[in-house]
Protein backbone atom coordinates (compact mmCIF):
# COMPACT_ATOMS: atom_id res chain seq x y z
CA UNK A 1 0.00 0.00 0.00
CA UNK A 2 1.13 3.39 -0.51
CA UNK A 3 3.65 2.39 -3.56
CA UNK A 4 4.14 3.54 -6.89
CA UNK A 5 0.67 3.11 -7.95
CA UNK A 6 -0.69 5.11 -5.50
CA UNK A 7 1.67 7.87 -6.58
CA UNK A 8 1.12 7.33 -9.60
CA UNK A 9 -3.17 7.66 -8.61
CA UNK A 10 -2.67 10.15 -7.01
CA UNK A 11 -0.43 12.82 -9.46
CA UNK A 12 -2.41 11.57 -12.59
CA UNK A 13 -5.80 11.95 -10.65
CA UNK A 14 -5.06 15.29 -9.87
CA UNK A 15 -3.75 16.29 -13.19
CA UNK A 16 -6.74 14.88 -15.01
CA UNK A 17 -9.38 16.29 -12.38
CA UNK A 18 -7.55 19.69 -12.56
CA UNK A 19 -7.88 19.97 -16.27
CA UNK A 20 -11.26 18.95 -16.25
CA UNK A 21 -12.25 21.53 -13.82
CA UNK A 22 -10.11 23.90 -15.63
CA UNK A 23 -11.74 23.00 -18.88
CA UNK A 24 -15.27 23.19 -18.19
CA UNK A 25 -14.69 26.49 -15.85
CA UNK A 26 -13.27 28.09 -19.04
CA UNK A 27 -15.72 26.52 -21.18
CA UNK A 28 -18.46 27.86 -19.42
CA UNK A 29 -16.83 31.44 -19.06
CA UNK A 30 -16.10 31.49 -22.79
CA UNK A 31 -19.43 30.52 -24.32
CA UNK A 32 -21.44 33.45 -22.53
CA UNK A 33 -19.66 36.20 -24.62
CA UNK A 34 -19.26 37.05 -28.59
CA UNK A 35 -16.31 35.67 -29.95
CA UNK A 36 -14.61 35.64 -33.73
CA UNK A 37 -15.78 32.58 -35.46
CA UNK A 38 -12.55 31.16 -35.83
CA UNK A 39 -11.54 31.69 -32.57
CA UNK A 40 -14.98 29.76 -31.17
CA UNK A 41 -13.77 27.15 -33.98
CA UNK A 42 -10.29 27.08 -32.54
CA UNK A 43 -11.37 26.87 -28.53
CA UNK A 44 -14.02 23.92 -29.62
CA UNK A 45 -10.64 21.94 -30.97
CA UNK A 46 -9.38 22.96 -27.64
CA UNK A 47 -11.79 21.69 -25.79
CA UNK A 48 -12.45 18.38 -27.29
CA UNK A 49 -8.63 17.95 -26.91
CA UNK A 50 -8.67 18.96 -23.31
CA UNK A 51 -11.84 16.57 -22.44
CA UNK A 52 -9.87 14.02 -24.10
CA UNK A 53 -6.74 13.79 -22.37
CA UNK A 54 -8.48 14.42 -19.27
CA UNK A 55 -10.70 11.58 -19.68
CA UNK A 56 -7.63 9.46 -20.73
CA UNK A 57 -5.87 10.83 -17.36
CA UNK A 58 -8.37 10.04 -15.40
CA UNK A 59 -8.63 6.40 -16.55
CA UNK A 60 -5.22 5.85 -15.77
CA UNK A 61 -5.53 7.24 -12.71
CA UNK A 62 -8.41 4.60 -11.91
CA UNK A 63 -6.49 2.04 -13.61
CA UNK A 64 -3.52 2.57 -11.18
CA UNK A 65 -6.30 2.21 -8.12
CA UNK A 66 -7.34 -0.52 -9.39
CA UNK A 67 -3.89 -2.38 -9.53
CA UNK A 68 -3.14 -1.26 -5.93
CA UNK A 69 -6.12 -2.76 -4.79
CA UNK A 70 -4.77 -5.96 -6.40
CA UNK A 71 -7.91 -7.33 -7.39
CA UNK A 72 -11.16 -6.35 -9.88
CA UNK A 73 -13.45 -8.30 -6.91
CA UNK A 74 -12.59 -5.76 -4.06
CA UNK A 75 -13.24 -3.04 -6.54
CA UNK A 76 -16.42 -3.87 -7.43
CA UNK A 77 -17.14 -4.65 -3.81
CA UNK A 78 -17.27 -1.40 -3.09
CA UNK A 79 -20.21 -0.18 -5.39
CA UNK A 80 -22.21 -3.16 -5.10
CA UNK A 81 -21.82 -3.09 -1.33
CA UNK A 82 -21.21 0.47 0.06
CA UNK A 83 -20.30 1.39 3.08
CA UNK A 84 -20.11 5.10 4.61
CA UNK A 85 -16.40 5.52 4.16
CA UNK A 86 -13.49 7.42 2.67
CA UNK A 87 -12.31 4.78 0.23
CA UNK A 88 -16.25 4.57 -1.18
CA UNK A 89 -16.59 8.27 -1.31
CA UNK A 90 -13.13 8.39 -3.56
CA UNK A 91 -14.72 5.35 -5.33
CA UNK A 92 -17.60 7.24 -6.57
CA UNK A 93 -16.28 10.53 -6.39
CA UNK A 94 -14.14 9.22 -9.63
CA UNK A 95 -16.47 6.78 -11.31
CA UNK A 96 -19.37 9.77 -11.56
CA UNK A 97 -16.58 12.44 -12.47
CA UNK A 98 -15.53 9.84 -15.28
CA UNK A 99 -18.46 9.49 -16.59
CA UNK A 100 -19.10 13.46 -16.91
CA UNK A 101 -15.80 13.46 -18.42
CA UNK A 102 -17.39 10.90 -21.12
CA UNK A 103 -20.04 13.16 -21.59
CA UNK A 104 -18.31 15.95 -22.66
CA UNK A 105 -15.79 14.34 -24.91
CA UNK A 106 -18.62 12.74 -26.63
CA UNK A 107 -20.16 16.25 -26.90
CA UNK A 108 -17.27 18.12 -27.67
CA UNK A 109 -16.49 15.94 -31.28
CA UNK A 110 -16.97 17.31 -34.35
CA UNK A 111 -20.71 16.23 -35.79
CA UNK A 112 -20.99 14.15 -32.68
CA UNK A 113 -24.72 12.95 -32.36
CA UNK A 114 -24.56 13.35 -28.91
CA UNK A 115 -24.02 17.04 -28.88
CA UNK A 116 -25.85 18.45 -25.72
CA UNK A 117 -28.66 21.70 -25.89
CA UNK A 118 -26.72 25.14 -24.52
CA UNK A 119 -28.73 24.47 -21.11
CA UNK A 120 -27.56 21.18 -20.48
CA UNK A 121 -24.10 21.52 -21.69
CA UNK A 122 -24.10 24.33 -18.55
CA UNK A 123 -25.21 21.91 -16.18
CA UNK A 124 -22.88 19.37 -17.40
CA UNK A 125 -19.96 21.50 -17.04
CA UNK A 126 -20.80 22.96 -13.47
CA UNK A 127 -21.62 19.25 -12.22
CA UNK A 128 -18.03 18.53 -13.69
CA UNK A 129 -16.24 21.56 -11.95
CA UNK A 130 -17.82 20.00 -8.82
CA UNK A 131 -17.12 16.50 -9.18
CA UNK A 132 -13.26 17.77 -10.19
CA UNK A 133 -13.23 19.70 -6.96
CA UNK A 134 -14.35 16.41 -4.94
CA UNK A 135 -11.96 14.52 -6.94
CA UNK A 136 -8.96 16.75 -5.90
CA UNK A 137 -9.86 17.12 -2.40
CA UNK A 138 -10.23 12.78 -2.01
CA UNK A 139 -6.67 12.87 -3.37
CA UNK A 140 -5.21 14.92 -0.18
CA UNK A 141 -8.49 12.79 2.21
CA UNK A 142 -7.08 9.54 0.86
CA UNK A 143 -3.72 10.65 2.68
CA UNK A 144 -5.16 12.58 5.72
CA UNK A 145 -7.33 9.39 7.01
CA UNK A 146 -4.23 6.94 6.67
CA UNK A 147 -3.17 6.99 10.53
CA UNK A 148 -0.06 8.20 9.47
CA UNK A 149 1.51 11.01 11.64
CA UNK A 150 3.53 12.88 8.47
CA UNK A 151 0.21 13.02 6.58
CA UNK A 152 -1.78 14.20 9.61
CA UNK A 153 -2.33 17.31 9.21
CA UNK A 154 -5.55 19.27 7.55
CA UNK A 155 -3.57 21.62 5.17
CA UNK A 156 -2.48 18.21 3.05
CA UNK A 157 -6.38 18.75 1.74
CA UNK A 158 -6.24 22.14 0.15
CA UNK A 159 -2.46 22.01 -0.75
CA UNK A 160 -3.52 18.76 -3.22
CA UNK A 161 -6.32 20.47 -4.46
CA UNK A 162 -4.47 23.24 -5.73
CA UNK A 163 -1.31 21.38 -6.60
CA UNK A 164 -3.92 19.55 -8.72
CA UNK A 165 -5.59 22.81 -10.19
CA UNK A 166 -2.05 24.05 -10.98
CA UNK A 167 -0.93 20.89 -12.67
CA UNK A 168 -4.93 20.76 -14.61
CA UNK A 169 -4.14 24.19 -16.13
CA UNK A 170 -0.48 23.29 -17.29
CA UNK A 171 -2.31 20.25 -18.94
CA UNK A 172 -4.83 22.90 -20.64
CA UNK A 173 -1.94 25.74 -21.48
CA UNK A 174 0.46 23.01 -22.90
CA UNK A 175 -2.67 21.45 -24.77
CA UNK A 176 -3.27 24.83 -26.61
CA UNK A 177 0.29 25.60 -26.83
CA UNK A 178 0.94 22.49 -29.11
CA UNK A 179 -2.71 22.54 -30.80
CA UNK A 180 -4.06 25.78 -31.69
CA UNK A 181 -2.26 28.20 -29.56
CA UNK A 182 0.79 29.84 -31.84
CA UNK A 183 -2.05 31.42 -33.69
CA UNK A 184 -5.31 32.07 -32.16
CA UNK A 185 -5.23 31.20 -28.38
CA UNK A 186 -2.52 32.21 -27.26
CA UNK A 187 -3.00 35.25 -26.35
CA UNK A 188 -6.33 34.20 -24.77
CA UNK A 189 -4.61 32.15 -21.88
CA UNK A 190 -3.00 34.99 -19.78
CA UNK A 191 -6.25 35.20 -17.54
CA UNK A 192 -5.74 31.45 -17.29
CA UNK A 193 -2.24 31.88 -16.38
CA UNK A 194 -2.54 34.76 -14.56
CA UNK A 195 -5.04 31.66 -12.43
CA UNK A 196 -2.37 29.04 -12.42
CA UNK A 197 0.00 31.63 -10.39
CA UNK A 198 -2.84 32.19 -7.94
CA UNK A 199 -2.80 28.27 -7.18
CA UNK A 200 0.97 28.17 -7.44
CA UNK A 201 0.90 30.92 -4.57
CA UNK A 202 -1.92 29.47 -2.44
CA UNK A 203 0.23 25.93 -3.10
CA UNK A 204 2.84 27.78 -1.12
CA UNK A 205 0.17 29.08 1.65
CA UNK A 206 -0.72 25.44 2.80
CA UNK A 207 2.58 24.10 1.95
CA UNK A 208 4.40 25.97 4.80
CA UNK A 209 2.12 25.01 7.38
CA UNK A 210 1.83 21.43 6.35
CA UNK A 211 6.07 21.48 6.37
CA UNK A 212 5.52 23.11 10.18
CA UNK A 213 3.44 20.56 11.08
CA UNK A 214 5.53 18.02 10.44
CA UNK A 215 8.56 19.59 11.72
CA UNK A 216 6.10 20.27 15.32
CA UNK A 217 5.31 16.98 15.81
CA UNK A 218 7.56 14.42 17.18
CA UNK A 219 5.51 11.25 15.63
CA UNK A 220 6.60 12.78 12.45
CA UNK A 221 10.93 12.61 13.10
CA UNK A 222 11.45 9.13 11.23
CA UNK A 223 9.42 11.24 8.10
CA UNK A 224 11.53 13.98 8.21
CA UNK A 225 14.57 12.33 8.86
CA UNK A 226 14.18 11.21 5.60
CA UNK A 227 12.96 14.07 4.16
CA UNK A 228 16.20 15.67 5.18
CA UNK A 229 18.55 12.73 3.94
CA UNK A 230 20.85 14.23 0.78
CA UNK A 231 18.81 13.07 -2.17
CA UNK A 232 14.88 13.60 -0.89
CA UNK A 233 16.19 17.19 0.00
CA UNK A 234 17.58 17.46 -3.72
CA UNK A 235 14.04 15.81 -4.84
CA UNK A 236 11.95 18.39 -2.59
CA UNK A 237 14.28 21.56 -2.69
CA UNK A 238 14.92 21.10 -6.51
CA UNK A 239 11.70 19.30 -8.26
CA UNK A 240 9.10 20.43 -5.07
CA UNK A 241 10.25 24.10 -4.70
CA UNK A 242 12.07 24.50 -7.54
CA UNK A 243 9.77 23.35 -10.83
CA UNK A 244 7.15 23.03 -9.27
CA UNK A 245 6.43 26.18 -7.93
CA UNK A 246 9.47 28.82 -8.40
CA UNK A 247 10.34 28.17 -12.11
CA UNK A 248 6.64 28.21 -13.16
CA UNK A 249 5.60 31.06 -11.26
CA UNK A 250 8.91 33.01 -12.51
CA UNK A 251 8.64 31.82 -16.03
CA UNK A 252 4.45 32.59 -15.97
CA UNK A 253 4.77 36.14 -14.70
CA UNK A 254 7.31 36.96 -17.59
CA UNK A 255 5.03 35.50 -19.78
CA UNK A 256 2.28 37.30 -18.87
CA UNK A 257 4.06 40.71 -19.43
CA UNK A 258 4.69 39.93 -22.95
CA UNK A 259 3.25 39.32 -26.05
CA UNK A 260 4.68 36.36 -27.00
CA UNK A 261 4.54 33.70 -24.15
CA UNK A 262 7.32 31.92 -25.37
CA UNK A 263 8.13 30.39 -21.85
CA UNK A 264 4.87 28.39 -21.78
CA UNK A 265 5.39 25.40 -22.61
CA UNK A 266 8.36 25.32 -20.38
CA UNK A 267 6.80 26.43 -17.15
CA UNK A 268 3.98 23.93 -17.69
CA UNK A 269 6.10 20.93 -18.33
CA UNK A 270 8.53 21.57 -15.17
CA UNK A 271 5.69 22.70 -13.51
CA UNK A 272 3.89 18.99 -14.14
CA UNK A 273 7.36 17.29 -12.97
CA UNK A 274 7.35 19.73 -9.70
CA UNK A 275 3.43 18.10 -8.84
CA UNK A 276 4.71 14.73 -9.59
CA UNK A 277 7.90 15.24 -7.19
CA UNK A 278 5.43 17.02 -4.40
CA UNK A 279 3.22 13.66 -4.58
CA UNK A 280 6.64 11.17 -4.46
CA UNK A 281 8.12 13.08 -1.94
CA UNK A 282 5.15 12.85 0.71
CA UNK A 283 4.49 9.32 0.04
CA UNK A 284 7.53 8.15 0.37
CA UNK A 285 8.81 9.96 3.51
CA UNK A 286 5.04 8.93 5.12
CA UNK A 287 5.07 5.46 4.82
CA UNK A 288 9.07 5.16 5.00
Amino acid sequence: MYGTLVIAYLFLGGAAAGALFVMSAWSFVFRRAKRPARLRTAFESLRSRAYTVGFLLLAFAMICLLGDLGSPGRALMVFLLPHPTVITFGAYTLAIEALLAALLLASSLPSSPSVLHERWLNIAEILCCIGALATMAYTGVFLFQGGIAFWNHWSIIPLFVFSSLSSGASVVLLIDWFTQGQSLLLRSTKPLQICHVSCLVAEVVFLAPFVNAAFRNPSADASLDLLMAPEMLAIAGVGVIGMGIALPITLEIYSITRKECRTIPVSDFVCLLGGLCLRYCLITCGVH
